[in-house]
Formats: structure tokens, C-alpha cells, sequence
């Protein structure tokens, strides 16, 4: 439409052209008057006047057409420009909102997506028709953009990846020589060493070796930090003398066979716990105790009995083992446990007649109390014939003392009582009958509070416990599992 619009104006701008290149009849010249004479008047015609009005009056019209067809044109002609501008315009907008659209957030911080932004928007603004902005592929030029800013993120990606790793692996490889230096700063046998240093550097490989962070986290030297430490506890087990050995935990100690022991330490599934452990030479001590009959178990405890001790908590109130392995040595019962009184009588005699007739006769009697009980014994002899003659002889003695047994025991053995060898006798093994007496009876003579001297052999660990709780101390004996 545009062009037929040009077409026509063309063709109006020629006809007027033509019109006004179009020679107008010059009127007939007069010849001037003649300074002598008054030339003759000529007279014109009344068609040629009527030829030249109307020549004239297509003249003006013509020339008012052409007028019109040039505003016309001209205003066509502003129309179609401005229509031209305003479409270019638009288009310019549209093609700016879709360089917006596309080229916007991190990629415009990089210096090529700035400058390609700009070279774009550079040749929109000064595209001279719409063919020319649609031209400009800016999807394209943004792809190509976009593809070199994802390449780049890519490389800053797998940096950033490398770098953490990098990170991950040197943390990884101090946790492993940290989590190794106490094991190694033991004094390990050569073998347990050279496998410890051997398992270290295998794991230390492993993380260098390592392609991700989630390879690196998996690599837990926990496994065989356990096994090093077992196997470094049963080599200290086996280097102790003897059957049994002392593990102590937690300040708590315990005596196991070597076998026990072992069990106990490969029953732990936490190195770190099995690090708190500590193996100890099981060394027997005598210690004497005394106790009241109360506190161990009644004083019926024999020699070689097997026993543990325990003691109570003065701040909590609670009772704590402090020994779980000892042996009984002896169980004295003191001299001041009871008194004994002894009595003794004795007495002979004789007769004789002229009628050859005799008669004799003997008797004797001894008795001895222990507290409330009173123990007598006593015999008579008598002897008679019939002879003529006759003879009469007697004598009596008389024996009675009361005192403690430790008076009794210092009195015999500094030889100052009579009948010394009778007293020893009665008082030997005097403790063991009368607790023995007690058990056969089920009846109690020796009071709770009496205090009792027990040599006991506890292994050395125990001895510091012992003493620390000395004034609440309580003995028990083992008892064997029956059958």
C-alpha cells in the first residue's frame, strides 16, 4: 500500500511538472508608438481573450490540484514515516524487553555478559528499520553467554569441590594420627607396633586416595583402633606372672583369671572405654584387721576361707566392694572375750590297824567355769584287807582361781600358776570350741560388740581401699556355687 501511495505521488509531483513547464501564449507585442508617430491600435480578437482566460483558469486550477496533491502527498507521506518510526520503536522496546528478559541476575557481574549486554543494546538503538532489530538474535548470543558463564561455574564448582575436599582430607588425616598417638605411645610389643603403623599409613592412603568427601567421612580407623587395643591389652595380660590379674575401670577393681580377663576385654565394643582400662601384677598382702564379730560374719571364718570385703560409703550412705578376691590367714578371738574361772580340789588318805585289818581310799576332784557354765570332774579309790594291824594316813589340797583369759595366758606363761600344764590344756583351742560350741548349741555366748583380729591377704590394688575405709569395713566369705 505504501508503495502505491509513493507511486501516485510520483506521478502527481510529474503533472505538475509538465503544467508548469507549459509555455503561456505571450500576448502579441505592440510595437511602441513611434516618437513621430501614434502606431495604429490593434485590435484582438474575442476568441484569443476567451483562449487565454480559459488557459489560465486550467493554470490555477492545475496549479491548486498539484497544491492538494502535494499536501496530500506530504501528508501521506508524514503518515507512512511516522507510522515507519513507530513501529521501529516499538520494535527497538520489544527487542530491549527481551534483552532484559534475557540478559539479568549473576551473569550480568561477569565482565562478557556486561559487554555482550551492551553490544546488543547498542546495535538495537541504532538499527535503522524493524528488518534490522529483528535481525538481532538475541536468544543466540545469550545462549553463548550462558554456556560460557555455566562452563565457568562449572570450574569454580569443581574448585570449590576440590578445595573442600583437600580440607576434608587433611582434617581426616589428624583425626587418624591423633586417634592413634595414645595407642602408639604405649610400650608395645614390636609386633603390635609395626601392625599399628602398618593399619595407620593404610588408612592415611585411603583418604589420599579418596575422590569425594563422602569417601573420606567413610573412612573410620574406629574397627581397627579396637583390635590394636585388644590386641595390646592381652599382650599385658599374657606379660603379667601368675593366673590372675587385676582390671581396674572407673577406679573399680577387679580380679579375673587370665582368661576372664581377656573375655572382659574382647567383650568391649568401644576403644575409648577400652583405653580406660588399666592391668595390674596381682600382688597378695597380710593385713590385720580388727573387727567386731559383727563385721565378719560372726568370727566363724576359718583359715583359707575366700572372701571379699566391703566397706560403707561414710558420705552416701552406701556400701561399696572394694576387694572381691582375698583369702582368711588366721581369726583370733581377743583375751578379753570372756573370763574363766577354774577350781580345783584334791585330797588322799590312809588307815592301818594292829588286826592286820587296812583300809585305804583316794579321791580327787576338778572343776572349772567359763562364764555361767561350770564344768567338774572327779574319781575315788578305796583298797581294804583283814590284817591285825591298823594305819591311818590323809592329806587334801585345795586349788581355786577366777580371772580373764589374758591374765590366765600371762600367768601360764610365766610359770606363776600351779597346774599349769592342766590350764594350757583347757585353754587351748579355747576360741574354735567355743564358737564351735555356739554352732553345735545355735546359742550365742560371745557378744556382737567382742571385736575379733583377722589376718586377711588381699592382692596389693586392694590394700589403699582398705585403709581408706578401715573403721567400715565388713568381710564375706565366698560361698561355692553347690551343686
Amino acid at each position: 500500500m505504501a508503495e502505491d501511495i509513493e507511486a501516485k505521488i510520483r506521478r502527481l509531483r510529474e503533472l505538475g511538472k509538465a503544467t508548469s513547464a507549459e509555455p503561456e501564449a505571450p500576448p502579441t507585442p505592440t510595437p511602441g508608438p513611434s516618437p513621430k508617430a501614434r502606431p495604429p491600435r490593434r485590435v484582438r480578437r474575442l476568441s484569443n481573450i476567451r483562449e487565454r482566460e480559459r488557459r489560465k483558469r486550467i493554470i490555477i486550477g492545475a496549479s491548486i490540484l498539484v497544491i492538494i496533491i502535494l499536501i496530500a502527498s506530504f501528508a501521506a507521506y508524514s503518515w507512512y514515516s511516522n507510522k515507519k518510526a513507530d513501529e521501529l520503536t516499538k520494535a527497538k522496546q520489544s527487542k530491549l524487553n527481551e534483552l532484559n528478559a534475557y540478559f539479568k541476575g549473576p551473569i550480568m557481574n561477569t565482565s562478557y555478559g556486561a559487554a555482550k549486554y551492551n553490544e546488543l543494546k547498542r546495535e538495537i538503538v541504532t538499527a535503522s528499520s524493524v528488518d534490522q532489530v529483528r535481525a538481532i538474535d538475541i536468544k543466540s548470543a545469550y545462549q553463548q553467554v550462558y554456556q560460557k558463564y555455566q562452563q565457568e561455574l562449572e570450574e569454580k564448582r569443581k574448585q570449590e569441590e576440590l578445595r573442600i575436599l583437600n580440607q576434608a582430607k587433611e582434617k581426616k588425616k589428624e583425626e587418624i594420627e591423633l586417634a592413634f598417638q595414645p595407642l602408639l605411645s604405649q610400650p608395645l610389643p614390636d609386633e603390635v607396633r609395626s601392625h599399628a603403623l602398618q593399619v595407620k599409613e593404610s588408612l592415611i592412603d585411603q583418604v589420599e586416595s579418596a575422590n569425594s568427601v563422602a569417601d573420606v567421612n567413610g573412612t573410620d580407623p574406629t574397627p581397627y583402633l579396637l583390635q590394636l587395643w585388644r590386641e595390646y591389652y592381652d599382650y599385658k595380660v599374657d606379660s603379667i606372672s601368675g593366673d590372675y590379674v587385676v582390671l581396674e575401670f572407673n577406679r573399680a577393681k577387679r580380679i579375673y583369671t587370665k582368661e576372664q580377663a581377656k573375655a572382659v576385654i574382647g567383650s568391649i565394643m568401644n576403644y575409648t572405654k577400652l583405653m580406660g582400662y588399666r592391668v595390674d601384677e596381682v600382688k597378695f598382702v597380710k593385713m590385720a584387721l580388727l573387727l567386731t564379730r559383727d563385721r565378719v560374719v560372726g568370727g566363724f571364718l576359718e583359715p583359707g576361707a575366700k572372701v571379699m570385703i566391703f566397706a560403707q560409703n561414710l558420705t552416701g550412705k552406701r556400701y561399696l566392694q572394694i576387694a572381691d578376691f582375698g583369702y582368711v590367714d588366721t581369726v583370733l578371738l581377743p583375751a578379753d572375750a570372756g573370763i574363766i574361772n577354774l577350781n580345783e580340789q584334791q585330797g588322799s588318805s590312809s588307815s592301818s590297824s594292829s588286826s592286820s585289818s587296812s583300809s585305804s581310799s583316794s579321791s580327787s576332784q576338778n572343776s572349772a567355769n567359763a562364764g555361767d557354765t561350770t564344768v567338774s570332774t572327779g574319781g575315788s579309790s578305796s583298797s581294804s584287807s583283814s590284817s591285825s594291824q591298823s594305819y591311818t594316813d590323809s592329806s587334801s589340797a585345795s586349788y581355786y582361781y577366777s580371772v580373764d583369759l589374758g591374765e590366765i595366758m600371762k600367768a601360764i606363761s610365766s610359770g606363776k600358776i600351779q597346774g599349769s600344764e592342766e590350764a594350757l590344756k583347757q585353754l587351748k583351742n579355747y576360741g574354735d570350741n567355743l564358737l564351735a560350741l555356739e554352732k553345735t548349741l545355735q546359742l550365742q555366748n560371745v557378744p556382737n560388740g567382742v571385736p575379733f583380729l583377722v589376718i586377711v591377704e588381699v592382692p596389693s590394688v586392694y590394700v589403699p581401699d582398705v585403709l581408706t575405709h578401715l573403721n567400715t569395713v565388713y568381710i564375706g566369705e565366698i560361698v561355692e556355687e553347690k551343686t
